[in-house]
This record gives C-alpha cells, sequence and structure tokens, in this order.
C-alpha cells in the first residue's frame, strides 16, 4: 500500500560526493505541501528521503482519487520530466518530507553518465504501470469490503495513520461506501 523503492534511495546515497554536490538539493515539506501540483509545470524530479507522501488527482467533480502512497526511495515527477508535460496530479506530503530534487538538466546527465541509474528508472517505472494494473484489475473484480479487507490486511503502521477519507480516495469510493464496507467487515 505505501510503496517504497530502497535500490534507488540506496543509489543516491552512495552518489560521489562531487557529482551529489552539484545536482542533488535537499527539500524538506512540512504536512499538506505540495510537492508536484496537478496541471503546473514539473521542472525536476524528487527522490523521497523520509516521509509519505500522497499522488492524486483532483478530478472535475471535485473528488480526489488517490493512485498511490509513497515512502523512502520513490520517485516523483520523472513521467512530466521525461515528457516535457505538465503534472496530471498532485504530490502531496502526508508527513514531513525530506527529498531530494534533482533539476531536468542534471536528470538527464544522471541518465547519459550513470547506467545503474537507468536501469533502476526502468524498474521503478515498471513497477508502478504492474502495481496500477493490479490494483485497478483488484479493485474493478472484487468488491468494496474484499478490497478493503486485502487492503487492511496489507496495512503497515505507517498506514495506520491514513484517515477514513483518504482510504476511501484509494478506493475509488465515496466515504458513506467505506463506512458501510467497515461495519459489513465488523458485522461479518
Amino acid at each position: 500500500m505505501i510503496r517504497s523503492d530502497k535500490e534507488l534511495l540506496d543509489f543516491f546515497s552512495k552518489l560521489s560526493i562531487p557529482i551529489a554536490e552539484t545536482i542533488i538539493k535537499e527539500r524538506k515539506y512540512s504536512l499538506g505541501e505540495k510537492i508536484i501540483t496537478q496541471e503546473k509545470h514539473v521542472s525536476s524530479i524528487f527522490i523521497i528521503k523520509h516521509g509519505i507522501v500522497k499522488c492524486y488527482v483532483n478530478e472535475d467533480n471535485g473528488r480526489d482519487f488517490i493512485q498511490e502512497f509513497f515512502s523512502k526511495g520513490e520517485i516523483l515527477g520523472e513521467l512530466e520530466v521525461l515528457n516535457d508535460i505538465i503534472s496530471f496530479c498532485n504530490a502531496e506530503a502526508m508527513t514531513e518530507v525530506i527529498v531530494y530534487q534533482i533539476d531536468q538538466k542534471d536528470f538527464y546527465t544522471l541518465l547519459k553518465d550513470q547506467p545503474e541509474f537507468n536501469l533502476l528508472l526502468l524498474k521503478a517505472l515498471s513497477n508502478k504501470v504492474r502495481d496500477t494494473a493490479i490494483r485497478a484489475s483488484q479493485q474493478q473484480s472484487h468488491s468494496i469490503a474484499y478490497n478493503l479487507e486485502k487492503l487492511i490486511s496489507f496495512s503497515s503502521e505507517e498506514s495506520k495513520m491514513l484517515s477514513k477519507q483518504d482510504l476511501a480516495d484509494y478506493l475509488g469510493i465515496t466515504l458513506r461506501s467505506l463506512n458501510r464496507a467497515m461495519k459489513d467487515i465488523i458485522i461479518h
């Protein structure tokens, strides 16, 4: 439920000092602060060093749909920077978050000069696609109660801090439907 990528975080933690000092900026975000804003230009990528970020789309009807929760080592903004497009989602700090920020130009330099980074980026992207496909299939094929039970079974200490609204937005349902499903789970 809360994704992390230890390999990618380790790569950035182990970059040589001259490279790290010239291309990486460490930034801190407070609870509720947006790292990436939907429909805005993104000129940097971000690697989460510490904390939890929720990525969500604010739909035309005013509802939010949480795509994923990200933690240590996950990359944000790579699709926008690679494709030179505006952001299709928001990335918001759910806790205090520390990120490694790398500007677009330096991101491309890393891709050119660090073959290991290319492989790690491909793995990160393929994992996002795989996990999204699995989740979409799961949510379409099963009842809300089943999906909620499964979500609770994978729950970690970090995920216990999620609000009911976050859970509903993650499952793509209303708060009322979530409460009904929670009640059904308790009864059975």
